[in-house]
This record gives structure tokens, sequence and C-alpha cells, in this order.
């Protein structure tokens, strides 16, 4: 009996899909709340730092994923960008600072000032000792600008799409992080993940 009713759960239960990075299950969607509507996991990447260390995994939910950087940026509509942490322990910090070094590789000087006093804004909101599984992410609301929220915290909301745009050059921009990190988050390659179905 107890084998025909497991037979039919699973018959009737939906089937979902997540993607397994770095020992990490990640859910394919994040379904429509009252903050925002349904997100799709665009893509995903492992960034590693100084050639060496594993920092986190990073992954980006949109409303309509592509493949295509500059649509994607473009698009004003909800967006989330995720920071996994891999690593034992970190500053928040220091992974914002990082953030802030490789953000301007993609700014020029007119658009660096403009976000300078707001840069500052982030770096200081992602001040917590984070370790290897907590969770921080930036999520961009469309005539709002970016909520910050690290380990479940709400940090706050800093205006302005030109800083999330910003944001989403560092991993996907003419001057990625790496060019593994930007096509894995764009979807096109998928060796740091494995697709698993989940009931």
């Amino acid at each position: 009996m107890t084998r025909l009713l497991l037979l039919a759960l699973l018959i009737v239960a939906p089937l979902s899909h997540a993607r397994t990075i770095a020992n990490f299950e990640f859910p394919e969607v994040l379904p429509r709340t009252t903050d925002h509507p349904e997100l799709k996991l665009n893509g995903g990447a492992i960034r590693t730092m100084y050639y060496l260390v594993d920092a986190y995994v990073g992954l980006m939910y949109v409303e309509n994923p592509s493949d295509d950087p500059d649509y994607l940026i473009s698009q004003d509509t909800h967006k989330r960008v995720v920071y996994h942490i891999l690593v034992n322990r970190v500053s928040g910090r220091r992974i914002a600072t990082a953030m802030y070094e490789s953000m301007r590789l993609n700014l020029n000087e007119q658009e660096a000032t403009a976000l300078a006093e707001r840069l500052e804004m982030l770096v200081a909101m992602f001040d917590r000792k984070m370790e290897r599984g907590d969770v921080g992410y930036v999520e961009y609301i469309p005539g709002k600008g970016s909520k910050v929220v690290i380990k479940g915290e709400e940090r706050g909301i800093i205006p302005g799409k030109d800083l999330f745009d910003a944001l989403m050059k560092i991993w996907i921009g003419d001057q990625p992080v790496t060019q593994h990190f930007k096509e894995g988050i764009l979807g096109l390659d998928h060796s740091d993940e494995q697709v698993t179905d989940v009931y």
C-alpha cells in the first residue's frame, strides 16, 4: 500500500528542476511573490578569485532569460544577482570591494562619478561576515532601485537603474570578471553545473 501511495504521489507531484553547482542545488524558478513576479534562472557559475579560491556561486534570475547581455541589461524588469558563498569565512565588504573594482572596468569616468556615492552605499550594505552557504543578493525593482539583502536581512534600496546595470556588467559586460563566468551566467557554458529533477 505504501509503495502504491508513493507511486501516486510521484505521478501527481509537479516536476521541477534545479541546477547543482559546487554541490549546492539552486532552483530554476523563483516563484511569484508580492515583491516580484516569477523569476527564471538565466545562468550560474563559480567565481574563482586569485586563480585559486572558489569564492562564490553567482546566479542571475530574470523575468525574460536570454544569452544576449545587451538585452538582459537594457530590460527594465525585475532581476536578481545572487552571491552564494563558498569560502569558509569572508567579509561581505571584501566581496563588495572586489565588485566595485570590477565595476570600474566597465564604466567611463562620467558614469563612475555619477555612481560614486551609491557605490559606497552598496559596499557599506554588504558589510557583514559571511560563511560557506550564506547568501547575499541584489534585486532590481523597476521604478525603485536595487534592494540589497544579506543573509536574509534587507539592508536597504539604492535608487537608479544605472547602478544595477553596472552590477550586471561586472558579470556580463565587455570586461567581465572572466569570460568563463560570463558564459555561465548567459547560459552558454554549463561546465560548472548539472541539472537535477526535483519532486
